[in-house]
């Protein structure tokens, strides 16, 4: 009898260890994620309001999402393409983004750059398809380092 009470007990024993071990290996990889929702308002939106008429788009957006504090060659975390009325869910990992918007016009494209897009647990996040057709790159939010202003104007020379 007690050959088999101990038996039982190795086993439960053996089963409370490897649960356990799986619950940690599962902790550990879990990264924490929250939806960062894009929207292109409906119908069009206003690019410019020079001489108080608004200019309408109602085109492709291009969109891209990026790590912040990341190199400008870096590639995107998150890519998408929207039409009027259309909106877009993205799960991300928790922490600090920055959403390019781009308008093609002939063969420019128009940037429109928000910054400091923060993802925390307790609710979503969500960004708002703008642009500005008076100026090539417009950018919103946050501050540029020194390091990332000289690398910015590095690579402007260089497509000279």
């Amino acid at each position: 009898m007690s050959k088999r009470i101990s038996l039982v007990g190795l086993a439960v024993l053996a089963f409370a260890l490897l649960w356990s071990g799986a619950q940690k290996a599962v902790s550990q990889n879990d990264t924490r994620k929250q939806f960062l929702g894009i929207l292109y308002p409906n119908p069009n939106i206003v690019i410019s309001n020079a001489g108080g008429t608004p200019v309408r788009y109602g085109g492709i957006i291009y969109v891209s999402v990026f790590q912040a504090g990341g190199d400008a060659s870096k590639k995107p975390v998150a890519t998408a393409e929207l039409s009027p009325s259309q909106r877009d869910l993205l799960n991300l990992p928790l922490g600090e983004y920055e959403v390019h918007f781009g308008m093609r016009t002939g063969s420019t494209v128009k940037t429109f750059i928000l910054r400091n897009i923060i993802l925390r647990p307790e609710q979503p996040s969500q960004a708002i398809v703008e642009m500005n057709d008076d100026a090539k790159t417009t950018i919103i939010g946050g501050d540029m380092s020194a390091q990332e202003m000289a690398d910015s104007i590095r690579q402007l020379q260089k497509s000279r």
